[in-house]
């Protein structure tokens, strides 16, 4: 998008313009392991049976490097978020809301 819409738009009012990108932050991916508590927990409380991985930052990867057991779930969908007009369903709400008394339970 920056590249065929906002540069040549830019590149329109003035000709030298242009875009420089600077990486000033990095985060590791979180990676599946073959033993994770916190794994093993949300599976127990929400009856999942699998993990997978997802093209997203987050900062569970560096408790995972410290050696903290880490996960990443909640409602919604990937598709929708972090985009104009994200949502998450109602439904997917209420689901989080159960999984959360569940893990409370389980955890006091």
């Amino acid at each position: 998008m920056i590249n065929q819409q906002l540069l040549p738009e830019m590149q329109a009012v003035s000709s030298s313009a242009g875009i420089e990108t600077n990486v000033v932050g990095e985060v590791k991916g979180l990676q599946v392991v073959a033993q994770s508590e916190a794994r093993d927990i949300v599976y127990v409380i929400t009856g999942a049976n699998g993990a997978d991985v997802v093209a997203f930052g987050t900062e569970a990867s560096l408790f995972q490097e410290a050696g903290i057991p880490a996960i990443i779930c909640g409602p919604g969908s990937i598709e929708q978020a972090h985009k104009p007009n994200e949502f998450v369903d109602i439904d997917q709400l209420k689901s989080c809301l159960k999984m959360l008394s569940r893990l409370q339970a389980k955890l006091v």
